[in-house]
């Protein structure tokens, strides 16, 4: 309750909606909480879907998925170990403190799922709280302040099940709870659906392309080349004939004048978390100090940006001007191509690029290398008319995403003021934020 909320109540005026909230320890409110199962690899093979570290990272809500490992387990280990809709998932360790104490919430199970042993699983009692609740009070950043006060700091970023047990977690009353969930939830299924809608449009864009330029099913002429049957109408070429290459580079981040600028900066680890091929933001961002102490360059709009080393073979375009570090090829067009064509033909040429990586500690594919790999290049009318179709397919994917971020920073203010109670749902209009349930 706020402290004008206490005052009024006190004074006898106006009507209260809600009792007190009360604080109550993380252990308190759970029915159990568990460690994930330990088994060596060699276990691993049919059975059971396990959840890993990197399931518990790239989701919020975790759910089963095809490319999921598995593992054969007793009944008595599945009856111990195996995970239900509504449990809290929370990473016991990481290579990057923030990373440590990560939640994600079960969601829709399909079939049964068990949690390995870096990962902490606590099932909420949902007499007293909804696991809903739980979870957005540890996106929040009240939840991220109190889990960064437990993460131990050794060779690898970790909490303890005991440190979890203590911390303080916010209780209003049952139906504040489900009106702060049923609010929230709302933004995050916007943010799905726009999600989802994206990624058909995505899937399309690589349809047409493959139909056209890798199955050739618009043509009916063909003749043979070195690297196999071709339209008539094509040409052999190399990437370097149709664009030109730059590499990336970092300021020096000992120098606080050539950082938290204004000039866009992109980094692979950006690009390997979007949703989407396209780029109009990144986290971080220099200076023109910093620009011009460094081999960054910024490159204009429409420009193809290739991850070159550590994850090779990531393609998106920028929708603005903007810089990279040392771990990409930036890529030109030149009139003879189109930027979306040419990040659709790039990324076809993905397990080429990968092969020609190479590197004594991480594979790189040099700027060299990648403008030698030939393709067979079709008519500019051709570009063209593809360029026209997905041009406005990845205009409603730009309008999407821009959307999901002012969706995603609407839901980030709310998370800690109706946490905390400053906010109550019933301030704010939820018709605002409606949602259809089809895709």
């Amino acid at each position: 309750m706020t402290t004008d909320q206490s005052e009024l109540e006190e004074s006898g005026q106006g009507e209260v909606a809600e009792p007190v909230w009360t604080e109550e320890k993380f252990v308190n409110l759970m029915e159990s909480m568990r460690n994930g199962l330990y088994k060596k690899k060699d276990f691993y093979g049919e059975g059971n879907q396990i959840v890993k570290m990197g399931e518990l990272f790239d989701s919020e809500f975790i759910t089963n998925q095809e490319e999921m490992d598995r593992l054969e387990l007793s009944e008595k280990e599945l009856s111990k170990h195996g995970l239900q809709n509504g449990d809290l998932l929370f990473a016991r360790r990481s290579y990057v403190r923030e990373g440590s104490g990560k939640c994600s919430i079960v969601d829709e199970l399909k079939e049964p799922l068990v949690p390995e042993s870096s990962i902490i699983r606590a099932r909420p009692d949902r007499e007293q709280i909804l696991p809903k609740f739980v979870y957005y009070f540890f996106k929040s950043s009240l939840g991220r302040n109190e889990m960064s006060k437990i993460v131990r700091q050794t060779a690898v970023s970790g909490i303890a099940q005991s440190d979890l047990k203590e911390i303080m977690i916010p209780v209003p009353p049952k139906k504040s709870q489900e009106n702060i969930v049923e609010c929230l939830s709302l933004l995050d299924e916007k943010i799905t659906i726009n999600n989802q809608i994206n990624s058909i449009l995505e899937e399309i864009v690589q349809t047409l392309f493959r139909h056209q330029f890798i199955e050739y099913r618009t043509y009916d002429s063909f003749h043979e080349t070195q690297i196999g049957k071709i339209p008539e109408c094509y040409e052999i070429l190399q990437f370097k004939d149709i664009c030109s290459t730059r590499g990336g580079g970092t300021p020096s981040t000992d120098e606080e004048e050539y950082w938290e600028g204004e000039n866009l900066w992109l980094t692979p680890k950006e690009v390997t978390s979007l949703n989407t091929k396209i780029v109009f933001d990144t986290e971080r961002k220099i200076t023109d100090k910093g620009l011009n102490n460094s081999s960054t360059k910024i490159m204009p709009k429409n420009s193809v940006l290739l991850t070159s080393r550590a994850t090779v073979g990531e393609v998106v375009v920028n929708r603005e001007p903007m810089g990279t570090n040392q771990g990409f090829i930036c890529i030109q067009p030149n009139e003879r191509v189109e930027p979306y064509f040419l990040s659709c033909l790039v990324e076809s040429k993905r397990q080429e690029i990968e092969n020609r990586a190479s590197g004594s500690t991480y594979d790189e594919i040099s700027q060299t290398s990648f403008n030698e790999i030939e393709f067979a290049a079709p008519p500019k009318e051709d570009i063209e008319r593809f360029e026209d179709k997905v041009e406005d397919l990845y205009e409603e994917i730009y309008t999407r995403e821009l959307e999901n971020r002012k969706l995603k920073s609407l839901r980030d203010t709310l998370l800690p003021k109706l946490m905390s109670g400053e906010v109550r749902v019933n301030d704010i209009n939820l018709e605002d934020i409606e949602v259809s349930s089809e895709v």
